[in-house]
């Protein structure tokens, strides 16, 4: 089973964008430190076998991971985030989730059963949340060859929140394990669901 080696990330700052740094926010008094949310690499044999082939993985996290959509509640002006781009509600369960959870999930990818999540390449991962706070932590990313460079990809965590069950689509969605899903995507392949 491959393993996870953690590399430094200056060497990738390029690839790191003003929306994958957050900061430290204020919601109803309370200070939310999204450090645990900061970008980060690690390196990754996708070679086939006796030709392997190390490339560094940077990985970004989205908004969404402690965010939701505008829906029909009223929400104070002050419980937004805005990033210049979109604007979203700041959500108390998908920080606490994020910070109990999310970085972990991400290091533990080759250890972890990867459900393809769309006809698009992105995936899905998820994690039995404890009896008292009962649901699934589902995490949804996608994996692509960096154009900007060689031997570098791009692992970006789209979203992340609790779901109650898996919908129909996603429960009979094909099965892949990390390292051949980043194979894939180095090559330029598309994993079928």
């Amino acid at each position: 089973m491959p393993s996870f080696e953690e590399v430094d990330l200056a060497p990738h700052s390029d690839a790191v964008t003003p929306h994958n740094r957050f900061p430290t926010i204020k919601f109803q008094g309370t200070t939310w430190d999204l450090r645990h949310l900061d970008p980060f690499a690690f390196r990754a044999d996708v070679g086939r076998e006796g030709a392997p082939l190390f490339v560094d993985v940077v990985v970004l996290f989205a908004c969404h991971c402690f965010t939701r959509g505008d829906d029909e509640d009223t929400v104070a002006a002050i419980d937004y985030y805005r990033d210049g781009r979109e604007v979203r509600v700041l959500c108390e369960d998908r920080y606490a989730l994020s910070r109990r959870y999310l970085p972990q999930l991400v290091r533990e990818l080759f250890e972890r059963k990867i459900q393809v999540a769309s006809s698009l390449p992105n995936y899905i991962t998820l994690e039995v949340i404890d009896e008292q706070h009962p649901g699934l932590y589902a995490v949804f990313f996608e994996v692509e060859k960096d154009s900007a460079r060689r031997k570098r990809m791009l692992l970006r965590v789209q979203s992340a929140y609790r779901i109650g069950s898996l919908t129909r689509r996603q429960e009979k969605a094909g099965k892949v394990n990390f390292a051949v899903l980043l194979r894939a995507a180095y090559e330029g392949r598309k994993i079928k669901g």
